[in-house]
């Protein structure tokens, strides 16, 4: 088999072979030339101390975590309670509450939502101890609830009775429920306490 033609112009290749001599024309003259030298930045030299730390992470202690979760806990609470959905609900309280607690919290709320009932001001906490014994735990708080309770979201008058005390003695047990701290029970302490 031939690859060249008489032309009249003299001989000359099929056009199926010009075409793959005329694309890998491009990339032979790449492989045969000279990289360009480029030059790069340093290298930034790391302390080894600073190396070390930066592989290192340590896991929250439990009581951290318990402290987190509790946070956690109050924040999606209040969250549940604004966002004036029974949907929201199960959502936000749903990592830190069973779903018979959920579903009793939906029924509460669903009352003061139809009272057109809204939060007013906000609670100062202040956890004066955290106790962890294996799978359970208890936070200890002493917040100040003063300022804190229902409105009537009509006429932003405060709902009678619904402010709390400067001096709200909290206990919440948690309970370790599948690698997560879940929040069990919380009981009003029957003493004032100080922050």
């Amino acid at each position: 088999m031939t690859f060249q033609t008489w032309h009249r112009s003299g001989w000359r290749l099929p056009a199926w072979l010009a075409v793959i001599v005329a694309s890998a024309a491009p990339v032979l003259v790449a492989c045969t030339a000279t990289a360009p030298l480029v030059r790069l930045p340093a290298r930034p030299r790391a302390h080894p101390a600073t190396a070390a730390a930066v592989t290192v992470q340590r896991l929250p202690s439990a009581r951290q975590q318990v402290i987190s979760a509790y946070l956690g806990y109050t924040t999606a609470m209040t969250d549940a309670f604004n966002s004036r959905s029974a949907a929201q609900v199960r959502v936000l309280l749903g990592p830190y509450l069973n779903a018979a607690t959920v579903r009793n919290a939906i029924h509460a709320f669903s009352q003061a939502w139809a009272r057109g009932e809204i939060t007013y001001g906000e609670i100062e906490r202040h956890i004066i101890g955290v106790s962890v014994e294996g799978s359970a735990a208890w936070v200890h708080d002493c917040d100040n609830t003063s300022n804190s309770g229902l409105a009537y979201a009509s006429t932003d008058q405060i709902v009678p009775g619904s402010l709390g005390i400067a001096d709200d003695n909290l206990v919440t047990r948690l309970s370790l429920v599948r690698g997560h701290w879940v929040v069990d029970v919380q009981t009003i302490e029957d003493a004032s306490c100080t922050p």
